[in-house]
């Protein structure tokens, strides 16, 4: 099953151009449709839903714009911004199908069918949506000098717009079909032919005349067959009424007609279908509808609007969403900012709206790529994490119009439909402002205390706290403003702020008991980041670790046997204290060819990277909302080009895949105490499990030293913040590794 799934019917009407058509333009590229074609026209990475990642679509994407500049073609990409109304409904829809399709892989693999596991999980990449990847194509196309936008919304109407203006910026568009509903002038590029020199594209002036239809039945049979934002018609996914599936639009002219040419007729012609299978279908529609008429867009002077906004209804915060200030549509497109935070405050309840019983919320828990939800999996997602997401909406809403505070955020979460937990109210605001506030660095100070501060690198923030002369200077003044921040000031600030506000350190400034476990993870870790300098995210991860272990989650503890991948051999403590090691490897990145992953498969730990990847998110959240309060409140110039790069150099978007844990893990489950073949193993381990690993014994070294700087944070953490039963679970995997390296 490809991530892609469109139109049967409108992929006939494709018709191949040559390339001379596209010469010397710029095309304006749908880049999630982008990043779909590049997963489903490269067989090599078919276990990208089993490990959580992918080693070769970076060299995939380079070698593809090399083509496009020796062709002398421009792309200009456009990502998605903000969820669309019924957009989380339709990813968790498609998340659930491709976690039923990567299910019946990994019972091939548990019984021992390798090869149809492998194409099996090859068959299906949807569990892994495209946004994954936005990051790593950004930084490719800014190390390019190419120039790309942020949507305000979806990019298909983004690019719409562009194209029905006509914009001097391009003279095509490419993407997905959902850009036929749109009034676009006409083409639509599906795909580039480099070697023989052709262009597919499917025609919309043809599409409505084989139709025999007008635009605006057109935009209402899209629709009818399912978008990204709205399901499929329910009568149509009925093979007793469709028989082929998945169906095109000329089944749903085929419904349409039955109802009178008329939606709201069809769905009262099946109203007793609807009523059984989706009793809100018809409300969807209607949302989507307007959507579509009003779509919300960047023009070419930098403001953001809705199409045809002469006709807009007073309800249109219903429909699109409640309408955040221009300013953070510029962070969301220069990427200060990403999606997730905005998401959940442009879709809040207003009070009318949540005296209503609710059936959506504002922000969605989506599904994991194991697809599995073990207690503490739900206790992270609706109790623990929670609270850091209401940090981050408590900062952000804060800088808005009063109408914000005094709207409802609430979360929903993928594996209990009827959850719902408000994260966000003017009510409960928390204290994170104050401490936010709180902070005030002069540039002069940190470079008289530390000559070599290394700005942004979390070492050096952290240690600067065990100063006290520097911790006293920190506090903000009512006489003294912040502003004109440097760009390295922004990253320190932000990493202080988060410290802060994530209890590393107390209102006094100082470093609390996890604070001072942190400092001493750092320092211990220090040595091996100097050596592998290459490597990055390492102090990073540091943070990520000792945030799992404040959550109960890094540790020998549910081993959930029934998932498989658990260390085999030696005795139960033996297994544990590997089980441990092999987690705390997770967070870290097998440096890896550009070629496809052959090696073993562990679901046991693709189940904890769900956990890991949980709690990056969440703190993820809280520094992007730190970074954007920054500006928002005036203490940086906000006349600037890094916007991007401030934003990528902050940490918890980096998410590794399982690769390394599964290697420290049957690696060692292989070596026995003080093993007198230990180095021969070592040397024959990559090619025999792991043939493209490039540098296998030095990963293995930073993830044994890894774990260790771990432990030497949590030995210093007081009896009231860690049992002594868990210090020895921590105590004796240490001994596990001095016996085995």
């Amino acid at each position: 099953m490809p991530t892609l799934i469109e139109d049967p019917y409108i992929n006939l009407q494709v018709t191949n151009y040559s390339i001379a058509e596209i010469a010397d333009t710029g095309i304006a590229v749908d880049a999630t449709y982008y990043l779909h074609v590049q997963l489903d026209s490269q067989p090599s990475e078919p276990l990208l839903s089993a490990l959580g990642g992918v080693t070769g679509i970076q060299s995939r994407i380079e070698h593809d714009l090399d083509q496009w500049q020796a062709n002398g073609v421009i792309p200009l990409f456009v990502f998605d911004g903000q969820n669309v109304k019924g957009q989380d409904e339709i990813n968790i829809k498609r998340a659930e199908d491709g976690i039923k399709q990567t299910n019946k892989a990994w019972e091939q693999y548990f019984n021992g069918q390798a090869d149809a596991a492998v194409a099996s999980f090859g068959e299906n990449t949807n569990a892994f949506h495209p946004h994954n990847f936005y990051r790593l194509l950004q930084g490719i196309l800014k190390r390019r000098k190419l120039h790309f936008l942020v949507a305000p919304f979806n990019a298909a109407s983004q690019i719409a717009s562009l194209d029905m203006t006509d914009s001097d910026q391009v003279g095509g568009i490419m993407g997905s079909v959902e850009l036929l509903m749109y009034p676009i002038n006409d083409c639509v590029i599906r795909s580039i032919d480099w070697e023989n020199k052709t262009v597919r594209a499917v025609s919309k002036e043809h599409l409505l005349r084989a139709l025999n239809v007008t635009h605006d039945t057109f935009v209402d049979l899209m629709l009818m067959t399912g978008t990204s934002f709205l399901p499929v018609f329910p009568v149509l996914k009925d093979p007793g009424i469709i028989k082929n599936q998945p169906p095109s639009i000329n089944d749903a002219l085929n419904i349409f007609r039955v109802g009178q040419k008329n939606v709201a007729q069809v769905c009262n012609t099946f109203a007793e279908n609807l009523k059984s299978k989706d009793p809100n279908w018809q409300d969807k529609y209607r949302k989507a509808r307007m959507f579509v008429d009003h779509f919300i867009y960047i023009n070419e002077k930098g403001e953001v609007g809705p199409h045809n906004d002469e006709d807009l209804t007073g309800d249109n915060y219903e429909y699109l969403a409640l309408k955040l200030p221009r300013e953070m549509f510029h962070y969301l497109n220069c990427g200060l900012i990403g999606p997730r935070i905005l998401n959940p405050i442009s879709h809040a309840f207003t009070q009318a709206q949540f005296a209503k019983k609710q059936t959506s919320a504002s922000m969605e828990v989506l599904p994991t790529l194991d697809g599995t939800d073990p207690d503490e999996y739900k206790k992270l997602a609706t109790q623990q994490t929670p609270p850091i997401k209401e940090a981050a909406l408590s900062l952000v809403v804060a800088q808005l119009h009063r109408a914000f505070l005094h709207s409802t955020i609430t979360m929903g979460v993928w594996f209990d439909r009827e959850f719902k937990r408000k994260l966000w109210d003017f009510k409960n605001q928390g204290p994170y402002l104050d401490q936010w506030k709180s902070w005030r660095v002069a540039a002069g100070t940190v470079e008289k205390l530390f000559p070599d501060f290394d700005h942004g690198s979390i070492i050096s923030e952290v240690l600067a706290l065990q100063k006290p002369e520097f911790v006293a200077s920190t506090f903000a003044q009512k006489d003294k403003k912040v502003k004109n921040l440097s760009p390295g000031l922004i990253k320190s600030m932000s990493i202080w702020r988060f410290l802060h506000i994530r209890g590393y350190v107390n209102d006094k400034h100082e470093l609390t008991s996890w604070g001072k476990a942190l400092g001493q993870a750092l320092i211990a870790l220090q040595p091996t980041v100097k050596k592998h300098f290459s490597v990055p995210h390492l102090y990073e991860s540091v943070i990520v670790a000792l945030e799992l272990v404040r959550f109960d989650l890094l540790n020998a503890k549910n081993k959930h046997e029934a998932l498989r991948g658990l260390p085999m051999n030696g005795t139960g403590d033996d297994q544990s204290s590997l089980l441990l090691i092999s987690r705390c490897a997770c967070l870290l990145k097998l440096r890896h060819e550009s070629y496809g992953y052959t090696g073993p498969l562990s679901k046991s730990l693709l189940a904890f990277r769900s956990l890991a990847s949980e709690v990056r998110a969440a703190d993820r959240d809280l520094v992007e909302a730190i970074l954007v309060t920054t500006f928002v409140t005036a203490q940086a110039d906000r006349r600037r080009d890094d916007y991007w790069e401030l934003g990528n150099s902050l940490p918890f978007y980096f998410n590794p895949d399982v690769s390394l844990g599964i290697a420290v893990k049957t690696y060692f489950d292989d070596i026995v105490p003080n093993d007198p073949e230990m180095a021969k193993k070592k040397q024959q381990f990559p090619s025999t499990y792991i043939p493209y690993a490039m540098a296998f014994s030095e990963d293995l070294e930073i993830a044994c030293e890894f774990f260790k700087a771990i432990h030497a944070g949590i030995k210093v953490l007081p009896p009231n913040e860690i049992s002594a039963a868990d210090q020895s679970i921590w105590q004796k995997a240490e001994k596990y590794l001095e016996v085995r390296t």
